[in-house]
């Protein structure tokens, strides 16, 4: 069993790369359509990591057994996911949706405590509220422009992605696993792809991709390599160890990167309620990383 302070590290890592990866991901989306992109760097990363494990003599078939997880990880935690943020970004700006897909632990809070036995301790409770209040605060409902489709679709993909990703978070959690998490990743990569690519003929037969510009091929390279190959390996190896409850509360940390990020490098404005919503996930998150799990 790793020791916390192995998966306190291991939970920063992934905190520092998600949380800037949306600015880089939003300065991308200017040179390809969205669903593109998100099916570029999942090949990208199914490319890479075929080819380094199948050098190092590490790629081997997965069993009947790892199936359920394959899928389940492979095509809705990574895949779908990946699809509806990406899809969400042509509609919302990276600061918000960085919010909204990560409101997971409003949805796996009850589950997990009704269905699989998770304690709320006063630490987790308090993280709860203090970062739904930070969270409700930074997404501004009453300020949106209702009618407007473009809004309703947006926000209503990157909630579907944070329901996604809740779900499969569980599945993680309480599955069992008969391989180490480094053996399937290779083949959730892989399947991740699948719905990415069906949803890009779809959408988009007829693609328009500017490969000349430096900034687009940094970020796709940045959202491929590390947003997916290695953040990937780390939060299914991060869920498997810790608390569903826990991990989700502790990802609240991305957007508060994500929405930083945003502001010093995209111009993103720091008004003072959305400073205190910071304030708020932060003390919050201070919260969760006392409480016991």
């Amino acid at each position: 069993m790793p020791t916390k302070t192995y998966m306190a590290i291991l939970l920063a890592i992934l905190v520092l790369i998600w949380g800037i990866s949306w600015p880089i991901m939003t300065e991308g989306l200017k040179y390809c359509p969205p669903i593109w992109f998100s099916t570029l760097r999942l090949i990208i990363a199914v490319s890479v990591v075929f080819a380094v494990f199948g050098a190092l003599g590490q790629l081997s078939l997965p069993s009947k057994r790892d199936l359920p997880l394959i899928f389940s990880i492979g095509f809705f935690q990574i895949g779908v996911f990946e699809m509806l943020i990406t899809l969400g970004l042509g509609y919302v700006e990276p600061g918000r949706s960085a919010i909204i897909a990560y409101l997971a632990p409003f949805f796996v809070t009850p589950v997990a405590v009704m269905f699989f036995g998770e304690e709320l301790s006063l630490g987790k409770i308090a993280g709860l509220l203090l970062g739904g209040a930070g969270i409700a605060l930074l997404f501004s409902p009453w300020q949106l422009n209702w009618h407007d489709k473009h809004i309703l679709l947006g926000n209503g993909l990157l909630v579907l992605s944070s329901v996604v990703w809740g779900a499969v978070m569980l599945h993680t959690r309480y599955a069992t696993w008969h391989r180490a998490t480094h053996v399937l990743l290779p083949w959730q990569l892989l399947m991740s792809v699948i719905p990415n690519l069906v949803m890009a003929f779809i959408l988009v037969p007829h693609m328009v991709i500017e490969w000349h510009a430096p900034m687009f091929l940094f970020s796709l390279l940045y959202n491929a390599l590390l947003s997916s190959l290695v953040a990937y390996w780390l939060v299914i190896t991060i869920t498997r160890h810790l608390p569903v409850i826990t991990m989700s509360l502790a990802l609240l940390a991305v957007p508060v990167l994500g929405l930083l990020a945003s502001a010093a490098t995209l111009g993103e404005q720091l008004t003072p309620s959305i400073i205190m919503s910071l304030v708020l996930i932060v003390v919050g998150l201070a919260c969760v990383s006392v409480a016991k799990d």
